[in-house]
């Protein structure tokens, strides 16, 4: 790939909402500089070290940290380190970057300039999405009714912004074969006939198949496997199927307390998170100092499940549609070269149920949601989980240790509670 200059115009295919996005600066309600590590690559490092400026030399000199090690590398050369507040030292005191402000944006790190976009390529292709981490992204991606579109445009591409690169499997047969993939884990998400739980448990049945595929290498079966489920999700008798599926409300139980042990043990300190795993847990009436029994929380969490959280899904179903739609297109999902198809829709699955029972919870404390909590929750789920790998690493062990990693067992976790009207009045009394 070659750059012309500093910016460039490329066919980059990207969600509607990136066309309208723009960084508020130190309008937003949690700044992207603060309580994260930054990484900063060799280019770059040394030309901090080599800046004369009244201002910022000290900064410099004091606020990075060389890599030394094995972990060392030239993309993660070093780091600036967080002040007392977990603030970067660049931060002026209206949270503004000292940096942009003194020096111009193309001095920025490519950690910091990219933020919050993400920008893949494969081939010669060029996606841009961004991360839910960002408050401001996570409004225009998820308060659409109408659910996320799709466009390939002319977009200027800096040559400052980190690339990631998606290689696949050179013996898998025709270039359209990601593609299509793609889009019909799209295209399942969407299919708004289907609860998401239900659609969330059909695109795994079909990612199930696919594993068996891909490790016998039948690459070419692949389009013939997708068709074979197109035609299944047109099918009313089989789409009405899933909607006799059980949920297990101890198994999400379960887990959901598994979660809260380890989030304490790891003592994330996000405190837009705590604000809401805090009020998750006074949602569900728990006392922490004393022991947690399944059956003790399995009444309160279905009162609040009926009562507070299923008028809000049944309102703004399209919320959780167009997080599910922003996962798969961000992550490139699913990466066929990797031959762990089923593992990669594990951990879609597993963030996804853990952010729903949180959505529980809080919804009790809260008397229901609204859309401001709902941004505010998921923008911070989503920046922890990006930020603590150690969290999330835990998040699929729960899973995995507890032997919950099988297609039936993933559907349970997911699977939202049908309410009728029979249910709810044995449920009232």
């Amino acid at each position: 790939m070659k750059w012309n200059g500093k910016r460039m115009k490329e066919k980059v295919l990207l969600p509607s909402y990136m066309k309208t996005f723009s960084c508020i600066g130190n309008a937003c309600e949690d700044s992207c500089c603060v309580g994260w590590t930054v990484a900063l690559d060799k280019k770059i490092y040394k030309k901090y070290k080599n800046i004369r400026h009244e201002e910022l030399t000290g900064k410099f000199n004091k606020g990075i940290k060389r890599i030394k090690g094995t972990t060392a590398s030239d993309a993660k050369y070093a780091y600036f380190i967080m002040d007392q507040q977990k603030r970067c030292p660049m931060l002026n005191e209206e949270n503004l970057c000292g940096i942009q402000l003194n020096l111009g944006e193309e001095m920025l790190s490519p950690v910091c300039t990219t933020y919050p976009r993400i920008l893949n390529t494969r081939g010669s292709e060029f996606e841009l999405s961004a991360k839910l981490s960002c408050p401001e992204i996570t409004r225009l991606a998820l308060l659409n009714p109408g659910g996320i579109e799709f466009d390939q445009t002319e977009y200027e591409v800096k040559s400052s912004w980190a690339i990631n690169t998606v290689n696949d499997a050179q013996s898998i047969e025709g270039d359209d074969i990601f593609w299509n993939l793609r889009e019909f884990a799209i295209d399942i998400i969407q299919n708004r006939n289907l609860s998401v739980s239900d659609r969330m448990i059909f695109l795994g049945i079909f990612m199930n198949k696919l594993q068996d595929v891909v490790e016998k290498k039948q690459y070419g079966s692949i389009q013939l496997l997708i068709d074979e489920y197109r035609s299944k999700l047109g099918n009313r008798d089989y789409v009405s199927s899933l909607e006799n599926i059980a949920d297990n409300i101890p198994m999400q139980i379960k887990t959901l307390l598994e979660i809260i042990m380890l989030r304490r043990k790891l003592g994330i300190n996000s405190q837009r998170y705590i604000d809401c795993f805090d009020n998750m847990i006074m949602g569900l009436d728990l006392d922490l100092s004393q022991e947690i029994e399944i059956r003790d929380i399995e009444e309160k969490y279905l009162f609040n499940f009926k009562e507070y959280f299923v008028p809000f899904l049944n309102e703004h179903e399209y919320i959780f549609e167009n997080y599910l739609v922003n996962y798969i297109f961000e992550n490139m999902f699913p990466k066929i070269n990797t031959e762990q198809i089923f593992q990669q829709y594990i951990k879609m699955s597993v963030i996804y149920a853990m952010l729903k029972m949180h959505f529980v919870g809080i919804s009790g404390q809260n008397k229901g949601v609204t859309t401001d909590l709902a941004i505010k929750l998921i923008q911070s789920f989503t920046r922890v989980i990006d930020h603590y790998p150690s969290y999330l690493k835990g998040l699929i062990e729960i899973v995995t240790i507890n032997g919950f990693d099988t297609v039936a067992h993933i559907a349970s976790l997911l699977k939202d509670r049908t309410i009728t009207s029979e249910r709810l009045d044995l449920m009232n009394n």
